[in-house]
């Protein structure tokens, strides 16, 4: 049995459903999903997902803005991160907010492969390291 990449997997799944709609990406999806599972590799969906955000966006679709912050943000906040970040990057947006216990304090924001880390731990590094730069 042949393994496929995450990116086989995710260019498949969007040529697949390119032409269909509702119903029938359902039953595509569903069939990816039990296919993974036959394969034992369940365990990539969320980088086929990651992968497959990435080519609908390459494709001139929504970018999808993912948002970690220590509790998720209310409909109003998120619909203004929403218009920010539209107007900012010239194109239509989906914001994913999330809760990362991890973070104490602040906000990190993914758009694409870029971070924004405005956490309470990276701007204590960061101090850190000038401080040992400037001693």
């Amino acid at each position: 049995m042949s393994k496929f990449t995450v990116n086989q997997y995710a260019a498949a799944y969007q040529a697949a459903v390119k032409d269909k709609a509702g119903k029938e990406r359902e039953v595509i999806a569903h069939n990816l999903v039990k296919t993974l599972a036959y394969r034992r590799q369940i365990k990539l969906l969320p980088r086929i997902m990651t992968a497959l955000e990435r080519l609908i966006a390459e494709a001139g679709g929504p970018i999808v803005v993912k948002i970690k912050a220590t509790s998720k943000p209310d409909e109003q906040t998120c619909g203004i991160l929403k218009q920010q970040l539209e107007k900012a990057l010239g194109r239509e947006v989906k914001v994913r907010c999330q809760v990362d216990p991890k973070i104490l304090a602040g906000i990190k924001i993914q758009i694409g492969d870029q971070l924004i880390d405005n956490s309470l731990a990276s701007r204590l590094f960061n101090l850190k390291k000038q401080l040992l730069t400037n001693s």
